[in-house]
Order: structure tokens, then sequence, then C-alpha cells
């Protein structure tokens, strides 16, 4: 199917290039181009070619290797690395992306950096969609193949008696009639007898259509000198049999990375059918209480012996700077080191109401070498320590720590960085504002679902943060004589959950309380959700990912980010297979 707003973007492989192509199989100005998501195997005019990187679908966008598009299509494409800038020439544009300076210009305008450029792995992606709509090439994605197709022209120009000729608009359906529901083919037969590129508008065309009917579809195309061509209108036929109904089409073909709304009845599901268990190997330290700092203090505080995993999450709310600290204390006699095993961190920011989804991302990563760090005999050390935690800045910090000895960490709110003070007892405790604060028993919950192996026959959901469903953690809170203290949301807390078998199902998440921004890690994919701004519970479902039916077990890996609302839903749709 043809999508001109289909949103590509391009993988400038600036370590590894493909071989020169040769582009004359065909026709010396006619080139088409099919690749395969995930697979290294590319047509260029028929002749096979082997990529060194595969194109990918990354939250819901399309990868491809831009030098490889370059050798293909005839436009140049080259990285000059002492100034670590890209050098892109489709068509009669000419573009600069420096990547050292982070900045993108157009023909000499510059345009939005973040917009067009991605960073990922030393990787370069470059959104090259507005490219292709620059080069005029007719570019199509199929979903079921998972197959892309690229057609451009770039004959040279001809004109008569020094006028240009009217551009033709044309196209044809792959069939003569379609069902309800069912995705309309069409492919793009417009030309210009010059030889220009072609921008194109069309009206009343739909992805489907779900009521019988004959519906006028209509195209008309411009060429690079303005000229518009005369309307070109095709009546498509869809018969009274049911394809895929209204409701049911996004299941199957909504974009992975976008939400749709919906009339089914998602809160109504069955949960699905799973054991749960709680990890007591490493005990968890939340300092969430008080949330927003008003005064210097203590925080925090509470001892680990083993494994444990340190949390903490903070704003400054004060009108002066505070360094933020955790220190470690060994009051025995004996030297004590603390392993580092894991980390999500992100350092004091303005960005508050993105910090619990960096930091998530950290840590689902769990990218960092371990490190360690020795504390000797009644010694406190900075464990980590923010200097520069600036008025209306955030912390949010995750740490999984092992310790062959029993030390008291404690998270402080600090007038400079001098433990001298911290030791003589110039902290005191503060009290809470009503957050989470205590140490909890467990820091990692373990789902084992679907064990009877058989594929989804009906949707399931699986809730997060639904105190209906799932209780609270309970702990202790040593600042209130060992109070009772409840992680209502499970912050800081990792799900691991196992999906035996679950036959091909689209995964979707739905918010139900608010504003929520945050990773998941399905089969050591990480997949954010979304892919950019945040959902809420009216943006409908979110969908995740479509599996292929061929998967032994779901691995999925969740921690619920900070500044998220909860509850959430993790919902599994079972895809029956289409006639």
């Amino acid at each position: 199917m043809f999508k001109k707003s289909l949103v590509m973007f391009l993988v400038v492989a600036l370590l590894v290039f493909p071989a020169p192509i040769n582009t004359n199989a065909a026709s010396p100005t006619t080139t088409q181009v099919i690749l395969y998501l995930d697979k290294t195997d590319a047509f260029v005019n028929f002749e096979t070619v082997e990529l060194d990187i595969a194109p990918v679908a990354v939250r819901g966008s399309t990868f491809l290797p831009a030098k490889f598009l370059g050798e293909a299509f005839g436009f140049n494409v080259q990285w000059i690395p002492e100034s670590k800038t890209i050098i892109l020439e489709p068509s009669d544009s000419y573009i600069e992306i420096n990547l050292k300076e982070q900045t993108v210009t157009e023909n000499g305008t510059k345009i939005p950096f973040d917009d067009h450029v991605f960073i990922d792995n030393g990787n370069s992606l470059v959104h090259m969609g507005w490219i292709l709509d620059t080069m005029g090439a007719l570019y199509s994605y199929d979903r079921m193949d998972k197959k892309i197709e690229i057609n451009y022209s770039n004959l040279p120009y001809t004109f008569t008696d020094g006028n240009h000729a009217k551009p033709v608009a044309r196209f044809t359906s792959t069939k003569s009639q379609y069902r309800i529901g069912e995705p309309i083919k069409l492919v793009d037969l417009s030309y210009d007898p010059d030889g220009e590129n072609l921008a194109r508008s069309w009206t009343g065309r739909e992805e489907a259509y779900f009521t019988a009917g004959t519906y006028p579809i209509s195209l008309t195309v411009t060429d690079g000198s303005g000229i518009v061509s005369e309307p070109y209108t095709k009546y498509i036929t869809i018969v009274d049999d049911v394809y895929l109904t209204r409701q049911h089409y996004p299941l199957y073909f909504q974009e992975e990375g976008t939400f749709f709304q919906t009339n089914l009845s998602l809160l109504s599901l069955d949960q699905i059918p799973h054991e749960m268990e709680y990890d007591f190997e490493r005990k968890l330290l939340i300092s969430d209480s008080p949330e927003m700092i008003k005064e210097q203090g203590i925080l925090y505080q509470d001892t680990i012996n083993g494994k444990g995993r340190l949390y903490a999450n903070h704003l400054n709310v004060m009108d002066q700077n505070v360094t933020f600290a955790i220190l470690a204390t060994n009051d025995t006699d004996e030297d004590i080191k603390i392993t580092t095993t894991n980390s999500g961190e992100v350092k004091p920011t303005p960005l508050v109401n993105l910090m619990g989804h960096i930091a998530s991302v950290d840590f689902l990563l769990d990218e960092a070498p371990d490190s360690q760090t020795n504390v000797e005999p009644n010694e406190t050390i900075f464990y980590k320590i923010y200097p520069d935690f600036l008025p209306q800045y955030g912390v949010n910090t995750f740490y999984d720590v092992e310790t062959d000895g029993e030390l008291t960490f404690s998270f402080v709110a600090m007038n400079d960085a001098d433990i001298e003070d911290f030791e003589k007892g110039v902290y005191e405790p503060l009290d809470g504002d009503g957050h989470v604060r205590g140490t909890f028993p467990s820091s990692d919950i373990y789902i084992e679902a679907n064990q009877s192996g058989q594929p989804f026959t009906k949707p399931y959901r699986l809730s997060f943060g639904d105190e209906t469903i799932y209780s609270s953690m309970q702990g202790i809170d040593v600042f209130e004589n060992d109070s009772v203290a409840l992680n209502k949301g499970h912050y800081g807390m990792v799900y691991h959950i196992t999906i035996d078998n679950p036959g091909e199902v689209v995964i979707l998440l739905r918010p139900r309380a608010g504003v929520f921004k945050g990773p998941m890690k399905i089969n050591g994919e990480l997949i954010m959700v979304p892919t950019s701004g945040t959902l809420t519970h009216l943006s409908g479902v979110y969908v995740l990912k479509r599996t292929t039916g061929d998967e032994k077990t779901l691995e999925i890996e969740f921690t619920p980010p900070a500044g998220s609302a909860f509850p959430v839903d993790l919902i599994f749709y079972p895809l029956d297979p289409l006639k």
C-alpha cells in the first residue's frame, strides 16, 4: 500500500558502507529498490545486493542505510570526519548534518536537529522521508511481508518550445473490488514528461473502508516548476463482505509505536492466568518522601548487608542550591566492599517530567560495567554525590549494590560536600510528605503466565499498580519507629514477566489513571512508550508489538517510571488468521 505519509528514517552507517552498486540493470534513468526489514538481502533493478546493515523497524519507524540509497539512486552521501559532518545531495538539495554542533542545514536554511537526526550507539539516524519527497521518489511499505519498495526516476529535463509539459496523474488499484475493512492497495503510475520530480495530493483516499459502496479517490501531481496535473479519479468498490471490522482493523494494521481510539471493552478483560512471586534476595530502600525537598536533612536511612537496591526520587523546591548525596557508613572494624551491578540515574535536571522515563531506560538497558568501592572501618564515604541540585531541579536514581558486610546508606540533602557535618549530626531526619519512603523486602517481581502453553484464544490483560489485583508492597519506615510503609505503585521494583507460547498476538498498553511515559523491554528489545511525548488515559491504546506466532516465550521487563500515573494495563489480543 503506497503511503506518502509513511514516516521513514534512514541510518547513516558511519563506520560500515556497502560496496558500490550497479544501477544500470533496468534503465539509466529509473531505479527500483526493494528491501526487507531485518534482512540484508536487497534488490536494485532486479539484481541482488547484500547489505552490510539490515533495515530495521524501531519504535514504529523504518531505518535504512543512507549510503546504500545514495549509491543506488545516484546522489552524494559523504562523511567528513574532521568536522563530523554528513553531506547529502539528493536531487537539487544540499544538506549538511553537523553531529558535533548538532545542526542540520538544508539549502542554507537551518532545520531542527532533533526532528531529523537521532544518535544511537555511534550510528547517526537521519530522518529521510523529507528527502524522498524532495526527490519525488515513490515508496511503499507492505506490512504483511515487511517489504519496502522505492522507485525513483532521474530523467534529464526536456522542453517543448521553451515551456514545461504538464505532468500526468495516474494510478490503479491492485484489485477490482475490496471487502469491508480490507487494506486498499494503490499503484501510483504518475509521471512528468519533462522528467521533473512530482509532489502528490490525494483526496478521498483511506486505508480501508468500513461500509459497502463505491468511493471516489482522486490524485493530482505537481512538478518542480509548480505545474499541476489534471486530476485523475478512480472509483473503488467495497462489497458487502467483512474482512475486518472498524474496531479490529487497528489491531492488525495500526503502526507499532502509535496509538488509536477503540470501543472495545478492554477494562472488562480477564487477567491473564499467572503466578507471581517476589524475589526476597534483594531489599529495596526508597527515598521519595519528602519528595519535595524544602530543607536540608536526612531524607531516608537504613542498612544493607548483601544485596540491595537504592532508589531515590526528589525535587528541590528551595530557593537555593543543595547537594544531594547517598552516603555509605561502615560502623564495623573491617573493610567492606560495595559492588554496583546495575544503575539507572538522571543527574539533577529541570526536565522533571522526563527523568523517571530516562532513569528507567538506563536501568533496563543495564549497560554500565560493574564497579567497586571500598569503605574502610568506621568511615563514611560519598557513594554518590550531586552537588549541583539547583532550585526546581529533580533527580531520579536506581542502584543495585552488593556489600560483603553491613553498611548504613543515607540519602541526604546537604549544604555542601562536607562529610564532617554529617558525621557531627548536623543533619537530622526529615518528616515525610505522604509519598513512598521505607525499606521493603523485595525489589523484583517474577510473573509466570499462560503456563498451559496453549496459544491465546481470547484477549487478556495484565495490570500494573492496580491494588484490586495486586496488594501494595509492604515494608517499614525506620524513621517512623518501623511503622508500616506501603509501596502502592511498586516504584523502584522491576517486573520480570514470562508468557509461554502466546501465539500471534498484538501487545497493547492502556494508561488508566493519567500521564504515562516509560520503557518496556520485550524479548530483549527496548521499546519507548511512547516514542515521543506522553500518553494519557485519553490517548486510547498504544501498539507496543506484534508477535509472529513462532515465539516460544515472551520475556517482558518493566519498572514503573517515576512521574507516571498508575494503574496501566498490558493487553494481549490474539490475531486470528485473515481470510
